[in-house]
């Protein structure tokens, strides 16, 4: 799979770093959808077809736990990856309990979320295999 072929929703209220993960992640090819928290990223979920979420925690407006528990009632495969502060009023072993693939702590290296971006589409990938599809 490429990364034209995949679409990434990122979910982060500080502009400038949503901005700046969107250029990047657009750069290496990807589709990108964002959202300034997590209630304007779960109306997106219900009517666009996502494959990945990069969700900050922390947000006002609705939060990535919020977000998080949402999905996974909407569909409970997707790999969403999240990013913490130490002001968080969650651990990332909580996040994780809750159903994050992974969660990197800010600041955080960009480089190694694309590293991570790629192990959830191989994950996709083989879920895929295992239901029998050829694409997303």
């Amino acid at each position: 799979m490429k990364p034209e072929d995949v679409t990434l929703l990122i979910v982060e209220d500080d502009e400038e770093l949503r901005e700046a993960l969107i250029f990047d992640y657009e750069q290496v090819g990807f589709r990108v959808i964002s959202a300034s928290n997590g209630k304007i990223a779960f109306d997106i979920m219900k009517t666009q077809k996502v494959d990945i979420i990069l969700s900050d925690i922390r947000m006002p407006g609705g939060d990535g736990v919020e977000l998080l528990k949402k999905i996974r009632q909407l569909n409970p495969d997707i790999p969403i990856l999240m990013f913490i502060t130490g002001f968080s009023d969650i651990t990332p072993q909580e996040a994780i309990k809750l159903g994050a693939h992974k969660v990197f702590e800010k600041p955080f290296n960009r480089q190694v979320i694309l590293s991570e971006i790629y192990k959830a589409i191989d994950l996709l990938v083989g879920m895929q295999s295992l239901a029998g599809g050829t694409s997303l």
